[in-house]
Order: C-alpha cells, then structure tokens, then sequence
C-alpha cells in the first residue's frame, strides 16, 4: 500500500522529505543550507553562518551555528549533524518517496537520509522546544558542510568557544539507540612514483618503470583487516599511457586505520618502508605524503556524553547499544577540539547508495530521543 499521501499529516516525515528533495553534495550545499537557515531564523534565531570550504563550486556553503539560551540551570548540550550527501550516480537527481512506513529514493540518487534524517530531527524538536516553551538548559546547533569531503566543515568549526558542555553528533548507521563509543585513528598514504619513459617494444631498459614500482610496494604490503584494531588498504592505482611506453608516473592512495594510535603509527611506517624499497628496486623516485585525517576516541568507560545519551534513551523508552565503529565522523574532529561529543544511530541503513533507507519510525524515535536528551540535561 503507498503512503505517499500520509506525509502531510506527520510534519516531521514532511521535512525530512523537503530536505532529501534538495540537492546538497560536498560543494553543493548553498539550498540546503538556504532551507535550513530560513526554518531556524523563522524561530527566532539568529544563525550565523561561516566561511563556504568550496567558493568554486558556485553553490558552496559554510557551517550553520545558533544558540538558544537555556531558561533554566543544567547542562548546555550541542547537537551536531551534517548538511552534505555523497555525490549521486550520475547525476540522478534525488526523487524521495515514502511508502509503508519506509522512506527511500525512487531514482539511482541517494536517499540523503546520512544525514538529514539527524536534520530533520533535530530542527523538528527545536521546533517544539520553542513552540512549547519547553524548559531547557541550553542548546546549540552546529551544521557542518562537507562531512563527506574528509570532515572539512568541523575542521573550521570553532567548538572551543562554545557554551555546551558536551555535544551529540547523530550521523551513525543501525538502529536508533546505539551509541558509538570508540572511533579509530586514520591516516592516508600517498605515493607518485616517477620514472622514465621509453619505447617498450625497441629500448625497454633505457626505462624505468614506475607501475612495476607501484605493484611491487603493493605487493610487499600488510592490507585488509589486520587485527581486531586495524585495517589497511590501497584504494587507488593510477599510472600509464599506452601498452607500448614504459610508464614513466605511477600513483597509489590508501589508508591504514586503528583504535590502537601505536598499532597504526607500525602500519603506516610499514607501508611507507615499503613504498621507499620499492622505488629503490626498480631505480625510480617516489614522492610521498602522509595525512593524518582524524584522532580517535574511547568512552568504553563512560563520560558525560554518554551518559546523557543513555539517561534520555531510557526516558524514551529505546533499548541502547554501546557499540564501535570503524568509521570517522564529525565527533572525532569535536573531541579533538576539546569537546566531549558522542556519534548516535539514525536508523539510516545502506548509506551512499540509491538503497538507502530510513523508517519514520526511526524518525520519530530520534525526535523523541532528543527531547528525551533536553530534559534529563535539566538540573
């Protein structure tokens, strides 16, 4: 049975749906940060917004901040989620539809549920905070762009002059009710390995090949899941012109993550000594580069975040999960910068496909976490 038509009686559904109707791919978020802006100034708000990350892509955008200033004494929270999507296969545009309860995309676009179910949520019950005068302690908004980009958006964001104590980040796939306590370390491995060019039928040894380098640091690599801490991988290979010219550039690109930092500190020096007898095997030069993309994080043995989170879950009546990921989010960047934050499930399933899903239920159970969140936040 469709249920295209019940939308417009559940406002929180009808939402979601106007922000998945908008395109917003890393670079592209100028609409959806348009919508958004809009929705909270006509609150009452002031929304600040910062620096756009793409100004080249004409329709960049920068992170969205506001505050609502408690009413009584507690513990100001930050809520967090992000306004970007992954790019949509070829150039589908996104089409969400909601069907037996079930909200997915009718086209080859994603859904966009990672993560604007998180915004629709958390607008929804600042909606009714205001709208209900409910008491709180204080809430802020940050709403990054370019999550999907590396984290640029919270890498600019300016958490340390913030009021909240702790913040919550829902940007997680499984059932709402799991809360992500450990997050890994990731850093990324670049090489372009350079040689020489030569005619491969007539004078091969006057070449030097950078492809054979390239296989050969490869092939001397520890990759896949290492331990139950540490994975690796090279993604990317990209070198050669032709079958008969000895490739002259070679490029691979990977990464090595851990909740270990020791353990991953090992793994990338390995892939890096390997890369460098490489090139010295097969006479070429390399030039390499390491970026250090995220810092993990442990709240296995509790903190404030976490408590909240369970306290509210509980109030809500949602089983919770203590759980861990091998992913990295916008809360690794948060507590970085000094603020204890916790990643949260959506119910967001199939993520980065044209599968993806998300139930109203979940929906619902996410607005009720939250207001859950702003009350046991009350002192």
């Amino acid at each position: 049975m469709r249920q295209d038509s019940l939308a417009a009686e559940d406002p929180l559904v009808d939402l979601f749906l106007d922000l998945a109707r908008i395109p917003s791919p890393t670079g592209h978020e100028r609409s959806v940060v348009d919508f958004l802006t809009t929705r909270l100034r006509g609150l009452g708000l002031e929304v600040e917004e910062g620096e756009a990350l793409y100004p080249e892509s004409g329709s960049s955008a920068g992170n969205l901040y506001c505050r609502l200033a408690g009413s009584v004494p507690g513990i100001p929270i930050m809520l967090s989620a992000h306004s970007d999507t992954v790019p949509y296969e070829d150039e589908a545009l996104p089409d969400p539809v909601f069907e037996d309860g079930v909200l997915r995309s009718r086209s080859r676009s994603v859904l966009g549920a990672d993560d604007k179910a998180a915004l629709a949520a958390i607008v929804y019950a600042l909606e009714q905070v205001i709208h209900n005068s409910l008491p709180q302690a204080g809430i802020e908004l940050l709403l990054t762009v370019g999550e999907e980009g590396g984290l640029r958006g919270a890498k600019i964001s300016n958490v340390e002059s913030m009021a909240a104590e702790c913040g919550f980040c829902l940007d997680s796939t499984g059932p709402v009710g799991g809360v992500i306590v450990r997050s890994p370390w990731q850093k990324t491995v670049s090489a372009e390995f350079i040689g020489k060019s030569a005619h491969a039928g007539v004078v091969p040894e006057e070449g030097r090949n950078a492809v054979a380098a390239a296989a050969r640091a490869v092939a001397a690599m520890k990759l896949g899941r290492l331990d139950d801490e540490t994975t690796a991988n090279i993604g990317v290979i990209k070198g050669g012109e032709a079958a008969n010219v000895v490739p002259d550039r070679c490029a691979i690109l990977g990464e090595a993550r851990s909740h270990n930092q020791d353990k991953l500190e090992k793994q990338v020096s390995a892939m890096i000594e390997a890369i460098n007898l490489a090139a010295a095997g097969e006479e070429v030069d390399v030039e390499l580069k390491v970026v250090d993309e995220f810092h993990g994080f442990d709240f296995s043995q509790g903190g404030l975040p976490i408590d909240l989170a369970e306290r509210a879950f509980k109030r809500a009546g949602i089983e919770t999960r203590r759980t861990s990921t091998g992913g990295g989010s916008d809360v690794n960047v948060f507590n970085l910068m000094g603020l204890d934050c916790v990643n949260l499930a959506t119910g967001m399933e199939k993520v980065h496909t044209p599968d993806e899903y998300i139930s109203a239920e979940s929906l619902h159970q996410m607005n009720a976490f939250i207001l859950a969140l702003v009350e046991v936040a009350r002192a």
